[in-house]
């Protein structure tokens, strides 16, 4: 019972993420609270040999956390939200690894429902606000450029759940699934924002590999040849986000030497990571001692160094538009290693996985979507904060754990029965 209740859990994460601000974040805790109370109910057997088993992923995991409490014992005070966030990740993802393995892989599954259903939704809801407003549309739960990211996941996530039969009519799940890749993707060029190209080809590589494999080269190549033609006619064909490229590019020119500080979406941007690194290079190794005090040093030290313009201060621009960046300024070093690790480590666990010869297609396409999880949020995350609230992090974690899970080979899975 308690693992249809996770699952249910699980459909829930996407959706509230992509619908509302405060719910996600009971979703996360409850489904926190129900793992546990399963592995009460096993008496904790077999959590020494699983966490020996993720030892270095979980480490890796913790990295930002001690940062956050090395930094804030240095400075004095607790550093409040970022804590939270980087107490989510590393006890989160430590938690579901030792919880999930429990639950029936074939009903595990279903919690790919979610995602599904959450493509559904959010291009609704992110089609009516584009044709009932005449800006640009304000989005539930996230901003527009970290909405419109997550929905491209979702599609390929979908696309690679193609090899995974999760109900008595395959045929119709199939066309569904491919109607919600295509329903995302449609959102997305329809939002016309350029974070979420960063990640589209490693979804189109990861999604090639996955269906055509490695061991034939030339066709792989070939495929990824006709992929890139395919999707550089596709966003070349939308008028609105191909103008929208070049004026990024523009901007990106206009903000040299003299023009360092213009006014532009681009050059914000440039404006925002140079003061971020300047104030973690501060305290290198602690940091400004939390992420929230980063439009305090803005105001009084980055103008007065022409790091930034008055007017970008004044606009509460209040993070860098980078993940790294802002934990770099906010912890250091450490803080900058702790979210890079946080990107970075599950992927020497799911590569492997995803290329392993004599490996079954689920677990094979799991380790894609875990890739495409990981990558996708780091592409995601250079130019936008796609951590910047806690509910994103909460949904991040969830699903690594899941994919890990859901990846790792029949045999060497412990199955409730």
């Amino acid at each position: 019972m308690l693992g249809y209740l996770i699952v249910a859990l699980y459909w829930l994460l996407p959706v509230t993420l992509l619908t509302s601000h405060s719910l996600p974040s009971g979703v996360f805790y409850a489904l926190i609270l129900t793992t546990l109370v399963l592995l009460v109910r096993e008496r904790f057997s077999g959590i020494g040999a699983q966490t020996r088993r993720y030892g270095w992923l979980i480490a890796g995991y913790s990295i930002l956390f001690f940062s956050v409490v090395a930094s804030s014992v240095y400075h004095g005070a607790w550093a409040g939200a970022n804590s939270e966030g980087a107490l989510r990740m590393f006890l989160g993802l430590w938690v579901l690894l030792l919880a999930l393995p429990r639950v029936k892989r074939q009903v595990l599954q279903h919690a790919l429902w979610g995602v599904v259903v959450s493509g559904f939704v959010s291009t609704a809801v992110l089609l009516w606000l584009t044709f009932t407003v005449t800006v640009r549309p304000l989005t539930p739960g996230v901003i527009i450029t970290t909405y419109s990211s997550i929905m491209l996941l979702l599609g390929a996530v979908s696309v690679y759940s193609l090899t995974w039969k999760l109900s008595a009519f395959p045929r119709v799940e199939q066309t569904v699934k491919v109607l919600a890749a295509v329903a995302t993707f449609g959102g997305f060029l329809v939002a016309q924002t350029r974070t979420g190209l960063l990640g589209l080809p490693l979804f189109v590589l990861l999604g090639i590999v996955l269906f055509v494999g490695i061991s034939r080269p030339r066709r792989l190549l070939a495929l990824l040849g006709v992929s890139a033609v395919l999707l550089i006619a596709v966003v070349g064909g939308s008028d609105s986000l191909r103008n929208r490229l070049m004026q990024g590019v523009q901007e990106v020119q206009v903000c040299q030497d003299e023009g360092s500080t213009s006014y532009s979406s681009m050059c914000i941007r440039l404006q925002l990571w140079r003061s971020a690194i300047d104030a973690g290079m501060t305290h290198p190794w602690v940091g400004l001692g939390d992420g929230g005090r980063y439009p305090e040093y803005l105001s009084e030290v980055a103008v007065p160094k022409g790091l930034i313009a008055q007017r970008v201060v004044d606009e509460d621009f209040g993070e860098p538009h980078n993940d790294v960046l802002l934990f770099f300024a906010g912890f250091g070093f450490p803080g900058a290693l702790g979210i890079v690790l946080i990107y970075l480590a599950p992927c020497f666990y799911f590569l492997p996985r995803l290329v392993r010869s004599g490996v079954s297609m689920q677990v094979r396409s799991a380790a894609a979507m875990g890739l495409a999880t990981c990558l996708g949020f780091a592409l995601f995350g250079l130019t936008e904060m796609m951590f910047r609230r806690m509910n994103t992090m909460g949904f991040y974690v969830a699903f690594v754990a899941l994919f890990m899970v859901l990846s790792e080979s029949a045999s060497r899975r412990r199955i409730d029965r």
